[in-house]
């Protein structure tokens, strides 16, 4: 494995973390928090969504040491790619500024 291949493993896995644990802590405030409410049809979509994130941040390391780096890049790059969209809905309203007219 080369230095670039694992540098950019650790960092789409640490990105993955984030995510991850940004989900963990919107689950803990609906649970938990001043305005919680929580009832089953709040508690298992999180709960689904909670352990497919583990299952891709395990897996990944799990392809890595196991001697598959490129499939392991391509497993925990799957949230990035889906939250792309997100991202870039984001950067354009940051980058558009607050005076703008949507019409």
């Amino acid at each position: 494995m080369t230095k670039t291949t694992l540098l950019t493993f650790w960092i789409i896995w640490l990105l993955d973390v984030l995510l991850f644990l940004f989900g963990y802590r919107e689950f803990i405030q609906g649970v938990f928090g001043r305005y919680a409410g929580p009832t089953a049809k709040y508690i298992w979509p999180w709960v689904g969504i909670l352990i497919v994130g583990l299952v891709i941040i395990c897996g990944s390391l799990y392809l890595k040491k196991h001697g598959h780096p490129g499939m392991a890049i391509k497993v925990a790059a799957i949230p990035l790619v889906l939250a792309l969209p997100y991202v870039l809905w984001i950067a354009m309203i940051v980058l558009m500024g607050r005076g703008t007219n949507w019409r």
